[in-house]
């Protein structure tokens, strides 16, 4: 014979369930942002990066790095100590704003339409 099925055993699943789908979705949200943040942080400091590359890499042989007079030997020494320190500061600013988000509680809203719908009239209907 078969067990009766208790309501309240039901009803007490589905919130186990549903505070487990809610609170995987507020991670998932906070991953999200985290990518989002950190990806356009770290594309701004590599795209300085690189315009300044494009601007001023003639002074240490950026084009052509195989044969550097001394100056330009110096002139790398010194981009290369300054490319360090900002990639280091760049990516500890991505460990910053990954902390502070981590401090956090991020609901994403996702994208939304919304379809106006209007009644039609009688008189419409019977036309």
């Amino acid at each position: 014979m078969e067990e009766p099925i208790d309501f309240n055993k039901l009803k007490n699943l589905k919130e186990k369930i549903r505070a487990e789908n809610k609170d995987k979705y507020l991670e998932n949200s906070k991953k999200r942002l985290e990518k989002i943040i950190s990806t356009k942080i770290r594309t701004s400091f590599i795209g300085a990066i690189s315009t300044f590359e494009e601007a001023f890499g003639f002074l240490w042989g950026h084009d052509n790095p195989d044969n550097l007079t001394e100056e330009e030997e110096i002139m790398k020494e010194v981009w290369e100590k300054a490319r360090t320190s900002i990639l280091n500061n760049g990516n500890n600013q991505i460990r910053s704003v990954k902390n502070e988000i981590e401090c956090n509680t991020v609901h994403w809203n996702r994208y939304s339409v919304s379809i106006p719908v209007q009644q039609q009239q009688e008189e419409e209907k019977e036309n």
